[in-house]
């Protein structure tokens, strides 16, 4: 790694572990958007992301361009990595669906209940069947391929 170059070997497995971190911290960020759980991103994005990218740029002894240049690449190909999956899961989950596999949607939440992901005003009535449809077809998704498993859950605990 470039890092091995700069540093002794503990050193160097120090600025390694922080930019393990920092791609976790990342990976669950672009996750917790996808999901629609803005507020917990934006959190984490305030309160947590600048001390850990503070404590990574510090010690691994590039120049600045090279770590703004650095964190952007990881944040680009991160969002394009989870944007990248959701696709295929859509792609999967419809594939699945149109050949009889989906659930019915009083099954796929937990008492039928659906939420809507947008604030619908009370009297768009097209914009409230429109995120009927749509909170329809996200839990006929979530009951064929949830987002978020225990195994995906656990992989990003690591």
């Amino acid at each position: 790694m470039l890092q091995a170059a700069y540093y002794p070997a503990q050193q160097s497995e120090t600025v390694d572990a922080r930019w393990s971190e920092l791609e976790r911290w990342t990976l669950e960020v672009c996750v917790m958007r996808a999901e629609g759980r803005e507020g917990e991103a934006v959190r984490v994005l305030k309160e947590h992301m600048p001390a850990v990218i503070r404590d990574w740029s510090v010690h691994c002894g590039l120049a600045r361009d090279v770590i703004q240049e650095r964190l952007r690449r990881l944040f680009d190909d991160t969002q394009n990595f989870v944007a990248r999956g959701l696709a295929q899961r859509r792609l999967i989950t419809a594939d699945l669906m149109a050949r009889g596999g989906a659930m019915d949607t009083a099954n796929a939440a937990p008492g039928g209940a659906l939420g809507l992901r947008r604030h619908v005003p009370v009297g768009d009535v097209v914009g409230m069947l429109d995120g009927l449809a749509e909170a329809e077809r996200e839990a006929k998704r979530e009951a064929i391929w949830p987002l978020r498993s225990r195994a995906t859950s656990a992989a990003a605990c690591l």
